[in-house]
């Protein structure tokens, strides 16, 4: 394993050193009284496949308002934070200086923070230093200009008007823009007019691929580009299976789990004639596959494994890494995430304190009916079993006092953790619904996930369990 691993080490290493090289220092500063004393997290897709989030700065304000914080970047960057109800965005590019003015604080409600539905409003952010040649503002008036060009254009082809002129339109567009030479904007521009042709099916699918994508360098980090790579490739094995080239794939993958034999039958594909593009389009297929039930996931594991360990290029690697953890961080036989998190008591709690024992890990809130309900049945589960079983119970209600209130007077002996310091644990355990139930075994790796709740006789299922590793 260790042999096998130096390969991507070395990669990832090279990866960090050229980033370390030419990075330059991009900072945002501002002044907003709406936030003091607050701390605005600042972060970026690391991939625009799976849209994995990773964390860029962190700006303190201060009591006054004021804010300031920098980010080391080599390239134009898409760069959001989540503040109350809004997602509020920007481009940052090396070298420069944002002076952001944000949107009035508006917190989510209790039912908003709590629905795992909810959407975040999207919103531009403000910049009070902004020039005309700023990416910001070329990006935001071209895209008011397309979106507006756009929603009738897709209202005139919905409705079955056959004398849309596409090129018309975009010509209007781009007369704006002749004087503006931005490798990064003229990207953004291009791809999404390919999107409005592939939208309104003015191009096929096949068309827009050798148009946009074939002998086209990869631009992984433009979001318009990848946003019509995504749109194009979705679910391409499958599509691609039922051609008369392409009906190898379901064997590639299922029974012979071969990357090398997949690559040959995509090579079948003439668009695909690029390695590069070709071993991304494999990428967004894997990532497909996971979320149907057409493939087997192991098949689809041994795979993107096989081209994690033999892939060359460094951004396939990092979108290789976080499909799989995307894929498994849940899975029966997988280590979730870890956490740290505060108990009643303010120390800091973490997973392997538990070691050696199960853990019944579960999400509530005070405000639950049912979660209120189960922890009596939790009680008796705790006084019965806690040489064993530890149960842990991690609470999301928004103000840690509601955790030590329900706890007064309430003689429950386990562990309650507030989520506060990490409030990203609910993503990262894709909580649904108050209360989920999660089984973790004594080594750490999820044994039920999710598990049955105690009155989903999970102390039989436990029963089973011991049982069959003969510790009864």
């Amino acid at each position: 394993m260790i042999k096998i691993l130096i390969k991507p080490l070395i990669v990832f290493s090279l990866l960090f050193f050229v980033n370390a090289v030419f990075s330059q220092q991009a900072t945002i500063i501002g002044n907003s009284k709406f936030y003091s004393n607050d701390e605005i997290v600042f972060y970026r897709y690391s991939d625009l496949i799976t849209m994995s989030e990773e964390e860029m700065g962190r700006c303190k304000v201060d009591d006054k308002g004021n804010f300031s914080c920098q980010f080391k970047i080599n390239e134009t960057t898409f760069l959001f934070s989540h503040l109350g109800i809004y997602r509020v965005y920007l481009f940052i590019e090396p070298g420069k200086t944002y002076n952001l003015a944000l949107p009035e604080k508006e917190d989510k409600t209790e039912a908003q923070r709590l629905n795992p539905y909810f959407r975040e409003t999207d919103l531009f952010v403000g910049i009070t230093n902004i020039v005309k040649n700023d990416i910001n503002f070329l990006i935001n008036s071209f895209d008011l200009s397309f979106n507006e060009k756009f929603d009738a254009i897709i209202n005139d082809s919905y409705k079955g008007k056959s004398n849309i002129n596409i090129d018309s339109m975009i010509n209007t567009i781009e007369s704006r823009y002749t004087n503006q030479k931005q490798t990064y904007f003229d990207t953004y521009r291009y791809y999404r007019y390919g999107l409005l042709k592939q939208i309104t099916y003015i191009q096929k699918a096949k068309s827009t691929s050798e148009h946009y994508f074939l002998n086209k360098p990869v631009q992984y980090n433009n979001t318009a580009f990848m946003e019509l790579f995504n749109l194009v490739y979705d679910k391409y094995f499958i599509f691609f299976s039922r051609t008369e080239t392409g009906n190898a794939v379901f064997k590639n993958i299922t029974q012979e789990k071969s990357l090398y034999n997949l690559k040959k039958t995509l090579a079948t594909d003439n668009v695909l004639a690029n390695d590069t593009l070709k071993e991304l389009v494999i990428l967004k297929g894997l990532h497909d596959g996971f979320f149907d039930d057409k493939f087997s996931r192991s098949a689809l594991l041994t795979i993107l494994d096989s081209l994690y360990f033999t892939s060359k290029i460094p951004e396939h690697l990092v979108i290789a890494q976080n499909i799989r953890t995307k894929v498994t961080h849940l899975l029966a036989g997988f280590v979730p995430a870890p956490f740290e998190l505060y108990d009643s008591k303010r120390s800091l709690i973490k997973l392997d304190d538990f070691k050696g024992k199960y853990i019944y890990l579960n999400f509530c809130t005070s405000t639950s009916y049912t979660c209120l309900q189960e922890f009596t049945l939790l009680k008796k589960l705790y006084d019965k079993h806690k040489q064993m079983l530890e149960i842990v119970t991690i609470c999301v209600d928004k103000d840690k006092q509601d955790m030590s209130n329900l706890l007064k007077n309430a003689g429950y002996d386990w562990t309650f953790l507030h989520y506060g310091n990490k409030p990203e644990i609910v993503k990262d355990f894709d909580i649904r619904a108050y209360p989920t139930y999660f089984l973790i075994a004594p080594d750490r790796k999820l044994l039920l996930s999710p598990a049955p709740s105690p009155r989903e006789n999970f102390e039989i299922q436990f029963f089973k369990i011991l049982r069959s590793k003969g510790e009864i």
